[in-house]
């Protein structure tokens, strides 16, 4: 740590500043931090390890900017990312277009809903959409025609891949007492959704965050926490790729105050 502070003494806030200080452990492995918090974080390492004590938040922004595309870094929503350390990502989460999809054990014939039917039948957004619209499910149906109206007109905006679009239209579907998500558009081109939870902190009403993207091999990836980081206060979180059968279930303590009774 010594030789550390040597270095810093004088040194500029960039790109080799930031991953200096990450190694000295200021973020926690597998935790979700708001931006802010992270860009916080590292000012106060930088300036306690004898670095420019008048460096301000916006030197720090550039630098950390580069940081957060490379692989230590998971982005959970805007403004939010996972801190994943020296880890890989996980295998198998990236999604091409010729890698076959994994179907969810299908259910007998005669169990089906309607709404199933139609939407194995349906074969371009405007399909999936309209079964949305149908289902009771307008407000995700609207936004849906929206982002790819969006992404027609803006070569800069990618349109949700058809088979994610299939996905988050089938788990909505399935579970009709979640209240309607917010809905966007993956970095990756996946369907993405996120619900604001209620209640989590006593003193900071609706701070929580449930958000999942879907991939086009029916898996979603997902990440949840109760409430933003703060030093020396407990928080849940919990993230992961599971199939959207089980994605539910491993989340079920974030759904108090997003299922309608």
């Amino acid at each position: 740590m010594a030789l550390l502070k040597e270095k810093l003494i004088g040194l500029p806030f960039g790109v080799a500043t930031v991953e200096e200080l990450l190694a000295t452990g200021v973020l926690h492995s597998n935790t979700i931090y708001r931006r802010r918090e992270i860009v916080d974080a590292l000012r106060g390492r930088f300036i306690e390890l004898g670095g420019d004590p008048e460096t301000t938040a916006e030197q720090v922004v550039p630098p950390l900017k580069r940081i957060l595309r490379g692989h230590r870094f998971e982005r959970v929503r805007s403004g939010f990312y996972r801190y994943v350390g020296s880890e890989e990502r996980e295998s198998g989460t990236e999604i091409r277009d010729g890698q076959p999809a994994l179907l969810e054990k299908p259910r007998h014939a005669i169990t089906d809903p309607p709404w199933q039917r139609k939407l194995a039948a349906a074969g371009t957004d405007s399909a999936i959409i309209k079964v949305l619209r149908e289902w009771n499910r307008p407000a995700v149906a609207d936004r849906l025609r929206y982002l790819y109206d969006l992404a027609r007109d803006d070569p800069e905006e990618l349109p949700i891949h058809i088979r994610s679009l299939r996905h988050v239209a089938s788990f909505l579907l399935s579970n009709p007492r979640l209240i309607d998500p917010e809905v966007g558009t993956s970095p990756n081109g996946f369907a993405h959704i996120e619900w604001t939870l209620p209640g989590f902190s006593a003193d900071r009403l609706g701070n929580g965050l449930l958000a999942m993207e879907f991939l086009p091999s029916a898996m979603i990836r997902f990440a949840a926490l109760s409430s933003p980081y703060r030093p020396g206060k407990d928080r849940l979180t919990v993230h992961g790729t599971m199939p959207a059968s089980e994605t539910l279930d491993a989340v079920r303590p974030f759904t108090v105050g997003i299922i309608r009774e």
